[in-house]
């Protein structure tokens, strides 16, 4: 498992998680490794190789370095590897509702979630069709009314529809001197 690491260490670099196997091709390496999680547990144990960490999704197991990649960033990319992209953005929205805070649209276009703009357009739709994601809203940026994609979503379990439009009012040289 060694061997792995610095491969690892590379891909998380660039945000990706890896299955043992994806790796092992890229190291392009003979070898097999029986239970990943043992094989983890073996490689933590000497404190050069802590960085590395592991979390299963639904048939796989991915590796990724500490030093790289959050375990919030993990959840996400193995919640949308999982086919629970809508699920996963959700409660990521939740989570930033719960600080008071707006989650921008735009966000999806970036990894893990990677989006054209023009999906953002039917996202709403999406949660209110997704059963346990009725929660999430969404309201329109005040600086620009133009489309339906060009916002910030929120939760109504933790912040209410007026305040959600107050934040998205929200004038960045309103107090400036």
């Amino acid at each position: 498992m060694i061997e792995l690491v610095d491969y690892i260490r590379l891909l998380s670099k660039n945000g990706r998680l890896v299955t043992a196997e994806q790796v092992i091709a890229v190291a392009g390496l003979d070898l097999e490794i029986e239970d990943v999680e043992v094989a983890h547990q073996a490689l933590i144990e000497d404190s050069q190789y802590q960085d590395i960490a592991i979390i299963a999704a639904e048939t796989e197991h991915y590796f990724y370095s500490k030093k790289f990649i959050v375990r919030s960033y993990a959840t996400q990319w193995v919640g949308v590897k999982d086919g629970k992209l809508i699920e996963t953005m959700a409660d990521y929205i939740r989570r930033y509702s719960s600080m008071g805070e707006l989650v921008a649209a735009s966000n999806f276009t970036h990894p893990p979630y990677n989006l054209e703009h023009s999906a953002l357009v039917g996202l709403i739709e999406r949660f209110d069709q997704t059963a346990g994601c009725e929660d999430i809203h969404f309201q329109l940026d005040a600086q620009s009314y133009e489309t339906k994609s060009e916002g910030y979503f929120f939760s109504i379990k933790t912040m209410t529809t007026t305040y959600a439009k107050v934040l998205a009012d929200h004038d960045p040289f309103e107090w400036s001197a």
